[in-house]
């Protein structure tokens, strides 16, 4: 019998129409117990059949199911459950109730027992009686306790096909003996040949660990979670929240990579990285003496300087960045805390390290969030730019580090400069006339659906307001007010605009009437009162399902997408027109903003404030040469443009 067990258990299982062979698992035998008492069709595929078919893949299953439990049932001799399991649901009825309903009426059993109409009332009675008991009689009894044993029996018997026949997932099966074959040949078109390759994947990638798996969506993804899941006690690894939800669901205080052992420094991020006590920087050569200071270790020191002197969120995690690649490599490359590098030290980092990070340990093969193992702090080698950058931060965090006493000397004082700072031009960041022209008609409809206005609102209004895209992405109507201007008949409309960060400071900024007619068209399609009366944080700027505020990338997106239309429209009307266009930002829309209103004779200085510039040596950055450009006021230029727009629609 042994024999013949491993004979079945190594012999393949026609399923899904006699296609490909599946290994036989719990899942199957459970669908068929279900079938087997009896539970719907519809019930059965809701529960265990391929969501992405209908009822009728879940009948073809059970039918093939059915005639391989019996063939195989037959090879093992085991005959009893070669019958039992090809009884159909309801051929054993269990209950009195279900006796009684399997009995006919008694004109059908007249028509099949006397036709001809031999017997009497009464007689015909009788032999009803006798055929058919009733409810409470022995003989009911009689066959309820036979058909419970029966019943009985055919579960016994699934048991011991399931008991021979299944078989547990490992983490070096092959892929294809537990998906489908259209499934596994999409894994393993993606380099997926076993099912640890499986959970590698998803572990390195997370959430949206299908995209890197040609033609398999979010549904094929979750059932094939699910099933890892399911199977994860056989598997022996359980798939990590961060690999299950997306990364805006992850708790403030989502588990890291876990520590190294013993005195090695793995290369891990700032948060999670795990320094020995020789190495952490409270003993180091550079350090300060007069013990005046409160900061103890190289990381309390950074995460000070990021408190201290990160002005916004974007630029604390640029200055987390290179203090954390300074750090790793210290502790890993030099063996050594921060607290104790040298000039030549520095110099080293920036002249020669960074021009070209060893790839196996610090360059990451594709983007990992900070908090999995296959995190990295490179992407690949920096250009001269980005090691320019990477100098001035380190050497402004070092001398920080000097004016509150941790360290005696600033490392990077002194050490020659990477690259020359490009300066500023907003000639070659900013739209020409023609230009805003063909931005604008990217977003010029007949007749608009809300995304199409929305993305008209957000065009105006950053180029009516120069906001930032953070602050565009946070604005709301409680932001909104109306007021009187000196020389301006009609009420005006102002944007409070909060600082986004410290060191910046509160101001407002004037809407033209049109950002606000637009502004109010949009309200009105989102089913909101004027924007005086929406509720309390109601955005400006809304996605389209949820009515949420866009993130600041969202934003970046948003006006990518318009350049990107604008580009291809100006490629068609004259050739390399449009390669400007296609690089254009969000930035380009504040610098355009600027241009256009100095250009006209704004003052700087309210031109500054409205920017939020700290210096007017910023806004002096914005002052062209206005005979090379057709450019006019803010207001007049957006009506201009209407205009134009207008005109082409009825032409």
């Amino acid at each position: 019998m042994a024999d013949i067990k491993d004979k079945i258990s190594r012999s393949q299982v026609p399923l899904h129409d006699g296609s490909a062979s599946q290994r036989l698992t719990r899942q199957h035998f459970a669908l068929y117990r279900g079938y087997l008492d009896g539970v719907s069709e519809a019930q059965l595929h809701a529960s265990y059949g391929d969501s992405g078919g209908d009822v009728r893949s879940t009948r073809r299953l059970i039918a093939a199911l059915r005639d391989m439990l019996s063939v195989l049932a037959r090879r093992a001799q085991d005959i009893e459950a070669a019958h039992l399991l090809r009884l159909r649901p309801g051929s054993i009825p269990s209950t009195p109730a279900e006796l009684a309903a399997s009995a006919p009426s008694l004109e059908a059993f007249r028509e099949r027992v006397d036709p001809d109409g031999v017997f009497g009332e009464a007689e015909l009675l009788a032999l009803y009686r006798e055929a058919h008991p009733a409810d409470a009689s022995p003989a009911v009894d009689r066959r309820t306790a036979r058909n419970m044993r029966l019943r009985r029996r055919q579960a016994d018997a699934l048991a011991r096909m399931e008991a021979t026949l299944v078989h547990d997932p490992k983490p070096e099966h092959p892929v294809d003996g537990w998906f489908e074959p259209a499934v596994a040949a999409r894994l393993a078109a993606a380099g997926i040949e076993t099912i640890s390759d499986l959970i590698a994947l998803v572990e390195r990638r997370g959430h949206r660990w299908h995209t890197a798996v040609p033609r398999l969506g979010p549904k094929g993804a979750q059932r094939i979670v699910d099933w890892l899941q399911l199977h994860a006690d056989a598997l022996g690894h359980r798939l990590s929240q961060l690999a299950l939800v997306p990364r805006r669901q992850w708790a403030a205080d989502a588990p890291a990579r876990p520590a190294a052992d013993g005195d090695t420094v793995a290369v891990a991020p700032l948060e999670a990285v795990r320094v020995p006590a020789p190495l952490d920087g409270s003993s180091g050569t550079n350090r300060a003496s007069g013990g005046n200071c409160r900061l103890r270790t190289d990381i309390e020191a950074i995460t000070a300087w990021l408190d201290a002197r990160s002005a916004s969120e974007h630029t604390r995690r640029a200055y987390r960045r290179e203090a954390e690649r300074l750090l790793l490599w210290a502790l890993v490359e030099q063996n050594k805390p921060l607290s104790s590098l040298t000039s030549l030290d520095c110099c080293d980092y920036v002249h020669t390290f960074l021009v070209n990070p060893p790839p196996a340990r610090w360059v990451a093969k594709e983007r990992v969030e900070r908090c999995l193992a296959g995190w990295r702090p490179f992407a690949g080698p920096l250009s001269d730019r980005s090691r320019e950058t990477a100098r001035a931060i380190l050497n402004a965090m070092c001398q920080w580090l000097v004016e509150v006493g941790y360290l005696a000397t600033n490392p990077f004082s002194g050490l020659e400069r990477a690259a020359t700072p490009p300066v500023f031009d907003a000639e070659t960041r900013s739209l020409h006339f023609e230009q805003w022209k063909y931005v604008f008609d990217a977003v010029t409809r007949p007749q608009y659906t809300f995304t199409e206005h929305r993305d008209r609102l957000a065009l105006l209004l950053a180029y009516a307001t120069g906001l930032r895209r953070g602050e565009l992405a946070s604005a709301t109507t409680d932001m909104l007010s109306v007021g009187r201007l000196a020389g301006v008949d009609a009420p005006v409309w102002r944007l409070s605009v909060s600082p986004a960060s410290r060191g910046r400071r509160s101001r407002s900024v004037l809407l033209p009437p049109i950002v606000i007619e637009a502004l109010q068209d949009n309200l009105a399609m989102r089913g909101l009162p004027g924007a005086l009366d929406c509720p309390e944080g109601t955005p400006l700027l809304a996605q389209a399902r949820s009515g949420g505020s866009i993130t600041p990338d969202g934003i970046g997106k948003l006006f990518k997408a318009i350049f990107a239309s604008a580009a291809a429209a100006a490629e068609k009307e004259a050739p390399g027109s449009g390669r400007r266009l296609a690089l254009a930002s969000t930035h380009w829309l504040r610098h355009t903003h600027s241009a256009h209103a100095l250009a006209q004779g704004a003052d700087i200085v309210q031109i500054g404030k409205g920017l939020g510039h700290a210096s007017l040596t910023t806004t002096s950055l914005y002052l062209q040469d206005g005979g090379s450009r057709r450019l006019l006021g803010v207001e007049r230029l957006l009506r201009e443009t209407l205009a134009l727009g207008s005109s082409s629609e009825s032409a």
